[in-house]
């Protein structure tokens, strides 16, 4: 391969050393058109890395990918930089912080100025699809998404499976691809776990209780359904008309998890449908989620709002690279560093464009670092981590909290006053990357644009 690669390349590159001769076969030539390999984009909606057996959770939510992830590269350190669906799909898909997408008047669509993946590979000859489960993530307006907007680019956007189970969009992929023409890209939008958690009714459940058994539990009709807003009413629209208890929560998240399992076994029927295509050996493969879930787990519920915390945050990510050895890396890893990756494996150009994100690679091969700290935001909040600790600064308020995720990994004590030796350089670091996307917090404007979003989100009944 490499020899191949580098006699493509050897007119134009006699000048360089031979010790960056790797690097120039690897990244700087676009492979043969019968030679490129395919690209499969998993995005699982609200799937938070700590509840899935892959990163270590007592219940065997994901033992399919379990197996197929020792033959890929599994990040146990992955980051979204939002905590809501469009902000972070439009960064995951485009490698532009969220705060590109949150600017006055703007709405749910990738702007026209920003070139999102399909907008490149397109140009080099890639037949490009998707197939979308979303609500948010639509090229026609839904009632969430009055714009629409994620479609450019693609050749194919699929939206017959809106809100539908896993096994649709697997169906809808596969005929696509049956259909296309190789190099192709696929992105394929999961709904699960999202709310209301509802598994297939031919799912055979090994964690929530079965509604009559729910009910004779106490746990109220709307929670056995899998329904979540009535918690949200309560909680952040004081609406006294609904209530939960104990049991509610409980059998949601056992829902949850369900709904997990219940992917995991699509995502098992999804992969074997491509080794009987042979498929797998010629495709990289990008399984990520565009954010967590909070399950009650601070007393908040759901996602977007100000939540920040690592239920939102913390997120898997699994790449599987035709001819890189399996392995599991700690190095820090952001949703915003896939597009740059996926560009640096496939030798594809993308003169002129602007990334916020880097090419994991280093971090593939070796476990090399690529981040000294992630960045993230949501609602009033912003987040940076070191590896170690994680500053969350309110814009509304001017406070800080400061949590060491080593020993705490569930946020639980706030060391900011304990601690000034670690928060001052991240609360340094973190007001600069502020000011440098959103302007100085003093003046004001990146509070204004928070409650700007969040009163459109409430518009829209998405919050």
């Amino acid at each position: 391969m490499h020899e191949r690669l580098y006699e493509c390349c050897k007119y134009g590159a006699r000048a360089l050393a031979w010790s960056l001769l790797p690097a120039l076969l690897l990244g700087a030539c676009a492979r043969r058109e019968d030679d490129r390999w395919n690209v499969l984009f998993v995005v699982v909606d609200t799937l938070r890395a700590d509840r899935m057996s892959l990163y270590g959770y007592g219940r065997r939510t994901t033992p399919n990918l379990e197996a197929l992830a020792r033959e890929g590269v599994v990040f146990t350190r992955a980051r979204s930089q939002a905590g809501c669906t469009f902000p972070s799909v439009s960064s995951l898909l485009t490698s532009r912080q969220p705060a590109v997408f949150l600017q006055p008047g703007a709405t749910m669509a990738i702007p026209e100025t920003v070139r999102s993946l399909p907008e490149i590979l397109r140009p080099q000859g890639y037949a490009t699809a998707a197939v979308s489960a979303s609500l948010i993530v639509r090229h026609t307006p839904t009632k969430m998404n009055p714009s629409g907007g994620f479609g450019r680019g693609f050749q194919v956007f699929d939206e017959s499976c809106l809100e539908k189970h896993a096994r649709c969009v697997n169906d809808r992929a596969l005929g696509i691809l049956d259909a296309y023409r190789q190099p192709w890209l696929l992105y394929l939008h999961y709904m699960e776990p999202h709310a209301p958690y509802r598994p297939p009714a031919d799912h055979r459940r090994r964690f929530a209780a079965t509604p009559p058994r729910a009910r004779r539990l106490g746990v109220h009709a709307w929670a056995r359904r899998g329904d979540t807003w009535q918690i949200g009413r309560r909680l952040y629209d004081g609406d006294t008309q609904y209530d939960y208890n104990s049991q509610d929560l409980a059998h949601l998240s056992d829902l949850y998890d369900e709904e997990i399992l219940s992917f995991d076994e699509q995502l098992a029927a999804l992969f074997a449908a491509l080794r009987r295509r042979h498929l797998l050996e010629k495709t990289l493969i990008v399984l990520a989620a565009d954010h967590g879930e909070e399950l009650f787990d601070h007393g908040h519920y759901g996602h977007c709002r100000d939540l920040a915390f690592e239920t939102v945050l913390r997120t898997p990510l699994v790449l599987w690279i035709p001819g890189v050895a399996p392995a599991r890396r700690d190095a820090l890893a952001e949703n915003l560093d896939l597009v740059p990756t996926v560009l640096d494996y496939l030798g594809a150009p993308a003169p002129g464009l602007t990334f916020d994100g880097v090419s994991l690679r280093p971090a593939v091969e070796r476990d090399a670092a690529v981040h000294r700290r992630s960045f993230a935001l949501q609602g009033m909040s912003r987040v940076v981590y070191d590896g170690r600790h994680k500053l969350i600064f309110d814009l509304a308020t001017g406070g800080a909290r400061l949590f060491d995720l080593r020993t705490d990994p569930k946020e639980r004590t706030d060391l900011f006053a304990q601690r000034p030796a670690e928060a001052r350089p991240l609360q340094t670091a973190l007001l600069r990357w502020i000011e440098s996307r959103e302007g100085p917090t003093a003046s004001g404007k990146s509070r204004r644009l928070a409650a700007e979003v969040e009163k459109r989100l409430r518009a829209l009944g998405y919050l």
